[in-house]
């Protein structure tokens, strides 16, 4: 066997990540001939077969994957190598993109990525929101350093990821200020036939909160569901009706929504993870993320 042409096999990598010679060849400026050409090399010099067609897909062998899963690692870390080299100095520029899953309340993720921005290093903050399968996805292309969630997905291949719980928080019921004093009084069975303003996505605390009500024999008249934490507590500030949302952040809601807390509720707790690429070498940024906890 001879030894591994490192272009060669970025070229491979890059094909693999993509998912087709077409996006590969878009990125790298060549031919589909050229390239394909360069992969053959790269298999013929390791003696392996890397990719199998299977109609007109191009598809990993077993042995293929392994390969790009060393691939990946190796190209990881040269990415962030170049990257130090391009902004080293006093004066250096650290790139940190963060994903922040649409369940997470806005109060929450800032909270929890502040204490990364204040270090001495500067850095490029770059902040995406999405559902959570989409933002791992962007995660194992590379396109942010780190997925804040309160929600793991079942089917999440955890090949080369690093999943940390950050803590957890008990929830608490809010409302427009003045209703709260009365509420307050005989919680939670002053939650009966109140109106409430609930999440449109199954999250899992969502459904430890739907027990919760059912065991306290609570009914609440679902007045609507918002796919979007912010967007829910403006509904709430309006008076339309009660929300739940994490009691680590409760002070911070009562101050920017002009609302009261109703109570809280120690059963029903918000898990919020934080999960990363690993690759041999920590972002410093997402390393100085992970050392927040949220337990309240």
């Amino acid at each position: 066997m001879n030894s591994i042409n490192l272009k060669h096999l970025y070229y491979f990598w890059l094909t693999a990540r993509e998912g087709s010679i077409t996006k590969a060849c878009d990125i790298l400026g060549l031919t589909p001939q050229t390239l394909s050409s360069q992969i053959s090399t790269l298999e013929s010099n390791i003696e392996l077969m890397l990719f199998k067609r299977e109609g007109r897909s191009l598809v990993l062998t077993p042995t293929g994957k392994e390969v790009f899963t060393y691939a990946d690692r190796i190209f990881e870390v040269t990415s962030q190598l170049e990257e130090m080299v391009k902004n080293s100095g006093k004066n250096r520029v650290i790139d940190f993109s963060v994903g922040i899953a649409s369940t997470v309340h806005k109060i929450l993720a800032w909270k929890v990525i502040r204490p990364a921005t204040e270090l001495s290093q500067k850095i490029h903050l770059v902040c995406r929101t999405a559902h959570a399968s989409e933002l791992l996805l962007d995660l194992k292309q590379k396109k942010v350093d780190v997925v804040i969630t309160d929600y793991i997905p079942p089917d999440l291949e955890q090949e080369g990821l690093v999943v940390e719980s950050m803590g957890s928080t008990s929830m608490s019921f809010f409302c427009k200020g003045g209703r709260a004093r009365a509420l307050d009084e005989n919680f939670p069975q002053s939650l009966s036939n109140q109106n409430f303003i609930s999440y449109g996505r199954n999250t899992p605390y969502l459904q430890k909160l739907r027990d919760w009500l059912r065991d306290h024999r609570l009914e609440v008249n679902i007045f609507a569901e918002i796919d979007d934490s912010a967007l829910l507590k403006v509904i709430g500030e309006s008076g339309a009706g009660i929300f739940s949302a994490p009691t680590y952040i409760q002070s911070e809601i009562c101050n920017q929504y002009s609302v009261d807390v109703i109570g809280s509720v120690p059963e029903v707790r918000e898990e919020l993870y934080a999960i990363y690429r690993y690759s041999g070498a920590i972002n410093p940024i997402v390393e100085a993320l992970l050392r927040v906890k949220i337990d309240q």
